[in-house]
C-alpha cells in the first residue's frame, strides 16, 4: 500500500494541497509548528480511508472557513494495481472509487488502508468503555463486513426497541425484536471474542519486546451477556427474561451496546496499576497490533499515521519502535522537533515536508 499522490481543496485550513509522493522516500516527516496543519494532513488521509475524521467533529467542521464544501483525493498502489479515490462533502458526501459512484460509505472501507497513532490512543487503554467499542468496533469493520451490517442494524433494531420500552407498549413487538437482537448478539459476541483471542499474543509480544519488561499483560472481552457467548437462543431467552426489568429502566439493559474490554498488566487494569509510560507504551503497541493484523489478513503493509507520538517514548524504546515499523512500505510522522530524522538509519529514505499556514513550504 502507497499513497502516491493527495490533493485537498478547502479542507481544514488547506485551501490547495497537491501533494506528490516518492516510492524510493517511504518516510515522510511533516514538521511544523503547533496549529499549522500537519495533523490536518493526517487526518485528510484518514478520512480517505474511513470516510470519517478521527476527531471528535462532523464533517461541515471539516470545510474551511467561508467555503461551501471540501474534496479529498488520493492515487495510490495497492497489490500493484493503481486507484483512486475522492470524497467530496458539501450538505452530502460524494465518494468515487476508480472513478465509479459509492453508493454506501461501507463499501469504501478496506480500500485504502491505514492506522493512525495519536495521543489520544491512551484513552483506549484507561478511558470509557465506549471509546474501547468504538476502536475495536472499527479495527474489526475493516475485516468483516457483515460485523459492519450487523452493527449498524443491531443499533437500529436498539433504538425501535427502546422507544417501545419508555412508551411501554406493543410487547409483543419487543418479543420479536429480541429474536433479531438475539442473533445479531450472538455473531458480534463470538466476533469480538475471536478477535482478542487472534491478537492478544501479538499484544504480549510486542509489548515486552519494546517496552523491554518482563509484565504480563493481557486484552480481556467482557461481554455484557457472559455465559451465552454463542447461544443464539440462550441469548434471545435471556432478553425475554429481562423484559421487565428492562420496562422498569425504560431501556435496553443487555446486548453489545453494554460490552467492555480490559487491558490488564500482572492481572490488574492499566488504569488502577500502570504508570503513565506503561500506559502510554500499550496505546502504541495496541495500534501496532492492528497494524500487524490487517498486514497478515490483506496481505498489504497499511499506510502508518503517526501524530507527534514516537518523541513521547525514551531514546530505547523508540528505536525499537522504529524497529517494528521500518519495514513498511509508507508511513507519515509528524513533529514539531526535526531532531527526530536522526533516530532513523537511512536518510535517503526520508521526504521532509515542511508546512507552514496551510501551505507546503
Amino acid at each position: 500500500m502507497f499513497i502516491k499522490r493527495i490533493n485537498a481543496n478547502n479542507f481544514r485550513n488547506y485551501n490547495h494541497l497537491s501533494l506528490e509522493l516518492d516510492l524510493k522516500k517511504p518516510i515522510n516527516i511533516i514538521s511544523a509548528m503547533n496549529g499549522m496543519g500537519k495533523s490536518n494532513l493526517l487526518e485528510g488521509i484518514y478520512y480517505l480511508s474511513y470516510v470519517r475524521s478521527f476527531r471528535n467533529v462532523v464533517d461541515k467542521e471539516l470545510i474551511q472557513r467561508n467555503k461551501d464544501l471540501f474534496f479529498l483525493e488520493a492515487d495510490f498502489y495497492k497489490n500493484s494495481f493503481t486507484n483512486n479515490i475522492t470524497i467530496s462533502y458539501s450538505e452530502k458526501k460524494e465518494i468515487f472509487y476508480n472513478k465509479k459512484k459509492v453508493k454506501k460509505f461501507s463499501e469504501l472501507l478496506g480500500k485504502l488502508i491505514s492506522v493512525l497513532f495519536c495521543s489520544e490512543d491512551i484513552f483506549i487503554i484507561n478511558g470509557a468503555p465506549y471509546i474501547r467499542r468504538k476502536f475495536f468496533d472499527i479495527f474489526i469493520s475493516i475485516i468483516d463486513k457483515k460485523y459492519l451490517y450487523y452493527l449498524k442494524k443491531y443499533q437500529l433494531i436498539l433504538k425501535q426497541k427502546n422507544f417501545l420500552l419508555r412508551q411501554q407498549k406493543q410487547l409483543e413487538l419487543i418479543s420479536i425484536y429480541n429474536i433479531q437482537l438475539g442473533q445479531i448478539i450472538s455473531y458480534i459476541q463470538k466476533t469480538r471474542s475471536d478477535i482478542i483471542n487472534n491478537i492478544n499474543y501479538i499484544f504480549q509480544e510486542n509489548y515486552n519486546k519494546i517496552g523491554m519488561f518482563k509484565e504480563r499483560v493481557k486484552i480481556v472481552y467482557s461481554p455484557s451477556i457472559k455465559n451465552n457467548i454463542d447461544d443464539c437462543q440462550k441469548i434471545i431467552d435471556l432478553l425475554n427474561n429481562s423484559m421487565k426489568k428492562e420496562l422498569n429502566a425504560g431501556h435496553s439493559i443487555s446486548g453489545i451496546h453494554r460490552d467492555n474490554y480490559f487491558f490488564l498488566i500482572n492481572g490488574i487494569p492499566f488504569s488502577k496499576y500502570a504508570s503513565f509510560g506503561q500506559t502510554r507504551l500499550a496505546a502504541l503497541v495496541l495500534k501496532l497490533v492492528q497494524t500487524e493484523y490487517y498486514k497478515k489478513i490483506f496481505n498489504v503493509h497499511p499506510v502508518l499515521l503517526l501524530d507527534d507520538v514516537i518523541l513521547e517514548l525514551d531514546i530505547k524504546k523508540q528505536k525499537f519502535f522504529l524497529e517494528k515499523i521500518l519495514d513498511y512500505k509508507q508511513m507519515f510522522i509528524t513533529t514539531t522537533n526535526k531532531e527526530l530524522i536522526r533516530l532513523f538509519r537511512n536518510i535517503e529514505q526520508i521526504k521532509e515536508i515542511e508546512i507552514e499556514d496551510g501551505k507546503i513550504k
